[in-house]
């Protein structure tokens, strides 16, 4: 299976895989205080949720998120695409002795019921698809399954690494792969699935460009 995306082709199933074993070996390896950073981000944004909530991180990749939720003492389902991230994300659940269900699975199709979950989060993945239409059915997929709460990250279009990655892109002529989406634009899809938007978190505002949006279902 490839394991980079073609930017100018449809991101079908096959070419959205991009981890196999040797990759993500190294994205698990990568800096510390980067992923403390991201966990960081992630602890503020999270709703506070009872013992043994149904929580769904899709997709998994090197399970560093799932492991996080399964501490907290919840009821936690990690996807991913590719088998390499799912055998990697149970190995790490396993070593640290938290229980947690890892399938392989397509984000566009997940394979749960209607509002299965009490929270799903979509981490480091949106800002791979430069089209509003894949945008906006990944988090639609995101909604249906889940009967409180959705977070999903997005890269801000203004923040100083955003200009910066955009300043290079246009330096060296190529296209760069980390797409920014509007606030606006997830609010707006959000809605018109029945969620509000009830929080957004920075990592830094205005210098980083990473942000967590949390969005909670509005009773009928």
């Amino acid at each position: 299976m490839p394991d980079t995306l073609n930017l100018n082709a449809p991101l079908t199933a096959p070419s959205r895989v991009k981890a196999d074993t040797a990759t993500i070996q190294d994205y698990a390896r990568r800096k510390p205080e980067k992923h403390r950073a991201e966990m960081k981000l992630v602890s503020r944004a999270f709703p506070s949720l009872p013992p043994n909530a149904r929580v769904l991180d899709a997709p998994c990749g090197a399970g560093r998120l799932t492991l996080w939720a399964a501490r907290q003492g919840w009821e936690v389902s990690g996807l991913d695409l590719g088998k390499a991230a799912v055998d990697h994300t149970r190995a790490v659940l396993d070593e640290a002795g938290k229980p947690a269900r890892v399938r392989e699975g397509d984000v566009f199709n997940l394979p749960w019921e209607s509002r299965h979950f009490d929270a799903v989060i979509c981490f480091r993945l949106l800002h791979h698809f430069a089209e509003r239409a894949e945008r906006r059915e990944l988090v639609r997929e995101m909604a249906r399954v889940s009967r409180g709460y959705v977070l999903v990250s997005y890269l801000a279009p203004w923040s100083y690494t955003g200009l910066k990655r955009r300043l290079r892109a246009a330096v060296g002529g190529h296209r760069h792969r980390q797409n920014h989406t509007p606030l606006s634009e997830l609010v707006a899809d959000m809605e018109a699935e029945g969620f509000r938007l009830d929080r957004d978190v920075a990592q830094r505002r205005f210098l980083h460009s990473l942000h967590l949006a949390r969005f909670v279902r509005q009773r009928s």
